[in-house]
């Protein structure tokens, strides 16, 4: 019955990422065409709803119904096989995982003074999502932890597990993932596309050498906040807001 459960809940969430994904080259060059800030604002919003419409919302209801809400917090058994293949990081204690989270965050620090100093562009075709006027920051730090919270928990806990259950195969699940996770950034390109890819790839041997859904979503917050907010703050993003 789980299985069929599951099947049932996988395409279910396989149409709610078709949902987000719907024209999103179009509006991607529709937004990237916008000049006026309440215009852009108002897809930041219409973004952030949509994200916990499509990826959040399936991920609780889904858990729930299966009787699996505690996933959040606990690695699901079905990913134990593949978590024997790579080394545990936090069977040393406590003092490893704050060593483990503080070098992410001053790593990002660092990657965006460097970025800084260097001049260096992002990868793929993301330079209209970042921040053009102050107001836009909170926009930038909102979509980041949003980015983090649920795509954390849709492409490295919720999917791998649907198809698991499925299956009978995690490694399934966590390929088939991995290769959504990269599709679903196609309005970035192939550099965009190749560089997100790597990202998950490395969230996925995070989560399960951790065990721990809440670093991954961190680490991936993390790395957003640092492209949307800190490095726009350190480009010279201007004091003021233009006049409405």
């Amino acid at each position: 019955m789980s299985s069929v459960l599951a099947a049932i809940l996988l395409l279910a969430a396989l149409a709610g990422m078709w949902w987000f994904q719907k024209g999103d080259l179009g509006e991607y060059r529709r937004f990237k065409a916008l000049n006026d800030g309440h215009s852009r604002r108002m897809r930041f919003r219409l973004w952030l709803a949509r994200s916990a419409l499509a990826f959040l919302l399936p991920v609780l209801v889904g858990l729930a119904l299966l009787g699996r809400i505690n996933a959040l917090a606990m690695m699901p058994g079905e990913f134990g096989g593949v978590a024997s293949v790579l080394p545990p990081i936090f069977d040393s204690g406590e003092a490893l995982q704050g060593m483990l989270v503080g070098g992410a965050i001053g790593g990002l620090f660092a990657g965006a003074v460097l970025a800084r100093v260097r001049g260096r562009k992002p990868l793929g075709d993301v330079s209209a999502l970042l921040p053009r006027e102050r107001r836009e920051l909170k926009y930038g730090a909102a979509l980041s932890v949003m980015a983090g919270v649920t795509e954390e928990a849709f492409f490295r806990l919720y999917l791998p597990l649907l198809v698991a259950l499925v299956t009978g195969q995690a490694w399934i699940g966590f390929a088939v993932s991995l290769l959504l996770f990269g599709a679903m950034h196609r309005y970035q390109g192939w550099a965009g596309i190749l560089a997100t890819t790597a990202l998950g790839a490395v969230m996925t041997g995070l989560y399960l050498m951790t065990g721990s859904l809440w670093v991954v979503m961190l680490v991936h917050a993390l790395v957003d906040l640092n492209g949307l907010v800190v490095t726009p703050l350190m480009g010279g993003m201007p004091r003021r807001n233009p006049p409405l």
